[in-house]
C-alpha cells in the first residue's frame, strides 16, 4: 500500500471519531510528516487506540515532533513503532519531552533513525523521569557512547 500524506489525512479524520479501532498499521506507506501530523492531532483526540505502526513512512523530524506533542496528553496509546523513519538527533529530543509526561506508552521503537548520541541522551534523560516505558529500541543509530547505551538499556 502506499496511501501518502492524503490517506494517511483521511484516516485521521476517521480516527478522531472511532471509538473501537484497537490496532492501526500504515508499515511502509509513504505518508511523511504531512501524515505524521494529521495522524498525530487525531491520536490528540481518539481514546481507544492503543497500537501505531508507523513504520518506513518517512516522517522524518516534523513529524515525530508532531506525533511527540500528541504524546503529551494521550493516555491510551501503549505501542508506538517508528522504525526507519529518520527522525534524527531532533526527532528524539521532542519525543524524549513527550515521555517526561507521557503516562501510558509502553513501548517505542526507535531502530534505525539516525538519532546518534544527542538523541540518545537525551532519551536517557526523559527515562529518569518516565515510569510506564518497559521497552526502548534504539538500535542501529549510530549511537558511539558505550556508557549511554548501557544507561538506556
Amino acid at each position: 500500500n502506499n496511501i501518502g500524506a492524503e490517506g494517511a489525512k483521511n484516516l485521521a479524520i476517521a480516527l478522531e471519531k472511532n471509538t473501537s479501532l484497537l490496532n492501526l498499521n500504515l508499515r511502509y506507506n509513504e505518508i511523511g510528516a504531512e501524515g505524521a501530523k494529521n495522524l498525530a492531532l487525531a491520536l490528540g483526540k481518539n481514546t481507544s487506540l492503543l497500537n501505531l505502526n508507523l513504520y518506513g513512512n518517512k516522517i522524518g523530524a516534523e513529524g515525530a515532533k508532531n506525533l511527540a506533542l500528541a504524546l503529551e496528553n494521550n493516555i491510551s496509546l501503549l505501542n508506538l513503532n517508528l522504525f526507519r523513519n529518520n527522525i534524527g538527533a531532533e526527532g528524539a529530543k521532542n519525543l524524549a519531552i513527550a515521555l517526561e509526561k507521557n503516562i501510558s506508552l509502553l513501548n517505542l521503537d526507535l531502530y534505525r533513525n539516525n538519532i546518534g548520541d544527542e538523541g540518545a541522551k537525551n532519551l536517557a534523560l526523559a527515562l529518569e523521569k518516565n515510569s510506564s516505558l518497559l521497552e526502548l529500541d534504539i538500535t542501529n543509530n549510530g549511537i558511539k557512547d558505550e556508557e549511554l547505551l548501557k544507561k538506556i538499556k
